[in-house]
């Protein structure tokens, strides 16, 4: 089981904690900044104050654009990994088509039922763990009979040089799956997410004690600048949350690949 406070909740009601916390402590301090405004020091106060929220919500502005950075990174590195994968079986699936005799059905067959428990495993959310623990049973299991196939290959080959292909190509689909695994599980660190937090309501409440102490509340440009920080910090959340959020890496390159399978098939039998 995960460790992780923040990566099993649900992307929405992150969001929405963060809206209400925000215009909450704003709401407080708007009260505090109305309650202590003094006459005879406003005017000094009052310069004070708008520098120090202009340097909040420039700090703001840098984590925001930081975390979003390092999210859409491992968003795009997610993305071409697939496409790694797929390219990785498509490979060992040619080079299988290749091979004599029996061992050519029989290995297009392994590769189709391990292709079809790796686009099974991208559709399952990744709090799922028991549901992902078996796939990934059965997919070891696959990689097992693929290896030893393979050895098979190796040993009785009348074309060693297609069977030595056959090998290498299906080492590197192994390895590669091992890498996408891995890449599932990084994501930007929950210390980073809660210092961005942090700064994100502290923010929000130097907005309101500044517009305490002026007695005047900017309302809706409060309640605006308010949902757009909160709507880039779900953007970056929810990118970060593999099989979890909305934003999803497209698997068509696997499927496009088990067609090619299909087709080696169809033409073998």
């Amino acid at each position: 089981m995960s460790n992780e406070l923040m990566y099993d909740k649900n992307s929405m009601v992150i969001a929405l904690a963060l809206l209400f916390s925000m215009l909450a402590v704003n709401q407080l301090c708007y009260l505090l900044g109305r309650r202590f405004q003094s006459p005879d020091d406003n005017e000094e106060v009052k310069p004070q104050t708008a520098a120090i929220q202009a340097g909040i919500v420039g700090l703001l502005a840098l984590l925001l654009g930081f975390t979003f950075s390092m999210s859409l990174q491992r968003y795009d590195t997610r993305s071409n990994i697939v496409i790694e994968e797929s390219g990785a079986i498509s490979k060992a699936a040619m080079q299988a088509s290749l091979l004599s005799g029996s061992h050519k059905l029989e290995a297009l067959d392994l590769l189709e039922q391990y292709l079809l428990m790796r686009i099974s495993l991208s559709d399952i959310d990744l709090a799922n763990q028991e549901a992902r623990r078996g796939l990934n049973d059965q997919v070891s299991k696959l990689q097992s009979q693929l290896i030893v196939l393979a050895q098979n290959i190796l040993d009785s080959e009348e074309k060693p040089a297609v069977a030595n292909g056959y090998f290498q190509s299906l080492s590197n689909m192994i390895y590669i799956e091992n890498k996408r695994s891995a890449l599932l599980r990084l994501h930007v660190p929950e210390p980073v997410l809660f210092l961005l937090f942090l700064v994100f309501v502290t923010a929000g409440g130097m907005l309101g004690y500044t517009s305490g102490l002026h007695r005047k509340r900017p309302t809706f440009p409060t309640v605006l600048m308010s949902g757009l920080i909160v709507l880039v910090v779900f953007m970056v959340v929810d990118l970060d949350r593999p099989r979890r959020g909305l934003i999803q890496v497209n698997q068509d390159s696997l499927t496009d690949t088990l067609i090619q399978i299909n087709q080696y098939q169809a033409l073998q039998r």
